[in-house]
């Protein structure tokens, strides 16, 4: 008989955040043991939704959490739902990722780990024509990401 395997469903959400032209996007470096777990070493902010959380207020929390940004919800976009069925790092759990972009101006002060475990070493706005090597997310799906954003914004 074979063994069982307890599966798991999750719930995530992502936080791309642009400038205000969309010319750029702020990325954390995540720690040591994140970059080795995710062979990536850039990431948006995010996280798990948590029990009887509505999908904004873990924007807001995560954002928080990470970064020490109070986002405005009213600026939060939804863009896409990404299912992921099969994860390596986590092979019995389906999860359901919703991916949400903002703007804000890029001298807001950032303050890493503001409320959270030591999660990420440092922060950058990166170029969108200049990403960096090992993004957690695929470049292309984050041009594709900032591209949707504009028109949601309408700034395309």
């Amino acid at each position: 008989m074979k063994e069982q395997i307890e599966r798991k469903f999750g719930l995530g959400v992502i936080v791309y955040v642009f400038n205000r032209d969309f010319s750029k996007i702020l990325l954390l470096k995540r720690n040591e043991e994140k970059r080795n777990r995710n062979k990536a070493d850039w990431g948006n902010i995010g996280g798990r939704v948590e029990l009887g959380e509505k999908l904004i207020d873990a924007c807001l929390r995560e954002a928080k959490e990470e970064s020490g940004i109070d986002l405005d919800p009213k600026q939060l976009k939804l863009l896409n739902i990404k299912e992921i069925t099969k994860n390596p790092i986590a092979p019995s759990v389906h999860f359901l990722q919703f991916i949400y972009a903002t703007t804000i101006d890029e001298n807001v002060k950032v303050t890493l780990n503001f409320d959270c475990d030591h999660e990420s070493d440092e922060y950058k706005w990166f170029n969108l024509k200049e990403l960096p090597d090992k993004t957690l997310d695929k470049k292309e799906d984050i041009t594709e990401i900032a591209d949707k954003a504009k028109k949601e914004f309408n700034l395309s």
